[in-house]
């Protein structure tokens, strides 16, 4: 889940800690640059650029603070060589100095304003809207990624797909304002088994997907039996007429694409809803 939640706070696709160190870099840069130039020449606009990269993608404050600070420092810093003491700053200076920081703070603000909308918008790019589950496009993205990480590091991982059995039938009699509340419970259900280490999606309708990496295929048996069993419970003491069908698969070899991977779990699943089906008309 953590893979997951920092794949998402990439708010422009770049490692945020490599964008943050490059940032501060660049400040120490102009600086060497300002200092070995004539005094004729001064470049403190350009300072404003790293600590605008900064703000964009550091995740803590106490960051963001510290690059606020060394900007302002370098931007004045002709002001404070050769001993040059703050005491003795001429009320123009003092404007100077004011301004720049000003400047600087300004910047800053509109780089965190638009790393807390861009992130917003992955958020909402990636979530489904009615169970707040991630979507079917950031499932394909997660499994993609586990895929990588099975070839890089022979990490094995597992997906399950989960149908809502019967809940056409809510619909139909109940309406979907009821078909919506038994998604919502269901995918809140689920949620439960997050400290499992597993991912829940909602790829659309009554369908889920689950991708639980370092899983085996016996441990992924024995969480898909779980999830089944209280969701079911959970469904039956809310009054609603739905049971799941689940069908999972686990990978220790690199399967060809993402689409092999649920073409997989789907006819699995198909097969354990067959079977289900016709175990009731037997009985």
């Amino acid at each position: 889940m953590a893979q997951v939640i920092n794949s998402i706070e990439k708010p422009f696709g770049v490692k945020s800690e490599i964008a943050v160190i490059v940032g501060f870099a660049l400040l120490f840069l102009i600086l060497s640059i300002d200092i070995l130039s004539p005094d004729d020449y001064r470049f403190v606009l350009l300072y404003l650029f790293p600590a605008a990269i900064i703000a964009l993608n550091a995740k803590s404050m106490k960051v963001v603070v510290a690059a606020l600070i060394i900007a302002t420092v370098f931007e004045n810093y002709f002001l404070l060589r050769d001993n040059y003491l703050p005491l003795y700053f001429t009320n123009i200076e003092l404007l100077n100095i004011f301004i720049r920081f000003l400047a600087t703070l300004l910047i800053i603000w509109l780089a965190r304003s638009l790393r807390r909308s861009q992130l917003r918008v992955n958020l909402l790019a990636n979530t489904d809207s009615l169970t707040g589950l991630w979507n079917r496009r950031w499932a394909r993205i997660v499994i993609e990624q586990s895929i990588a990480r099975l070839e890089e590091s022979d990490e094995i991982f597992s997906v399950a797909l989960i149908d809502v059995n019967d809940f056409k039938k809510v619909n139909d009699d109940q309406g979907h304002l009821v078909g919506d509340q038994v998604l919502t419970k269901i995918a809140h259900t689920m949620m439960e088994f997050s400290s499992t280490g597993s991912t829940f999606f909602r790829l659309g309708g009554d369908e889920f997907l689950v991708v639980s990496p370092n899983t085996s295929e016996v441990q992924m048996e024995q969480l898909c039996s779980l999830i089944v069993k209280t969701v079911n419970q959970v469904m039956k003491d809310s009054g609603y007429p739905v049971t799941l069908s689940i069908g999972m698969a686990s990978y220790s070899e690199k399967p060809k694409s993402v689409s092999e991977v649920l073409h997989q779990v789907d006819l699995e699943m198909y097969r354990n809803k067959t079977d289900s089906k016709r175990d009731r008309s037997n009985s």
